[in-house]
């Protein structure tokens, strides 16, 4: 297989993109965080909340816990998502095409080389992939490719050079 030829990823940065980078990312980073485990843990307290008050009468108790459970699994994501669709709408990437291009040296962003050695990682989830770079993330939908054979070659050289992520 031959990665060292150019591999071009091109993809509109729209409404839709955005909200399953949104999706890809937030899923991604709970599962591979220790928030996840002191969140567990928050939860737990809750719900030992939840079973005092219910023993001992005491509905004070009861509708605290019950905030905090609906905070932890609704209202949570809904603020961060929130904030991010405010990023979204004031970005200067809404509505343009993104492009960037990989080879042996590195990923090819707006004109200015990222050597593999700047790369913090490509995680490849589920429907696309993610590229974390120093001080930006890309969100790489399936169609960003021109080819399954490209989209291929790109993962082969991601993990070659040791920054792909499952």
């Amino acid at each position: 297989m031959n990665t060292s030829e150019r591999i071009t990823i091109s993809y509109r940065w729209d409404r839709e993109n955005f909200e399953k980078a949104f999706e890809n990312a937030y899923r991604y980073h709970f599962r591979h965080s220790l928030r996840r485990y002191i969140g567990w843990l928050f939860v737990a307290m809750a719900q030992f909340g939840v079973v005092f008050a219910l023993k001992g009468g005491q509905f004070g108790l009861l509708l605290f816990s019950t905030i905090l459970i609906l905070y932890w699994y609704v209202i949570k994501k809904w603020l961060v998502k929130q904030r991010a669709v405010r990023a979204f709408e004031r970005s200067a990437h809404k509505g343009r095409t993104i492009m960037l291009e990989a080879d042996e040296r590195g990923i090819l962003q707006e004109g200015v080389l990222v050597p593999w050695e700047e790369i913090r990682g490509i995680v490849d989830s589920e429907e696309a992939l993610m590229l974390y770079l120093k001080n930006k993330e890309y969100y790489i939908p399936e169609n960003a490719f021109g080819s399954i054979e490209a989209k291929s070659r790109f993962k082969s050289l991601a993990k070659a050079k040791g920054k792909l992520f499952v």
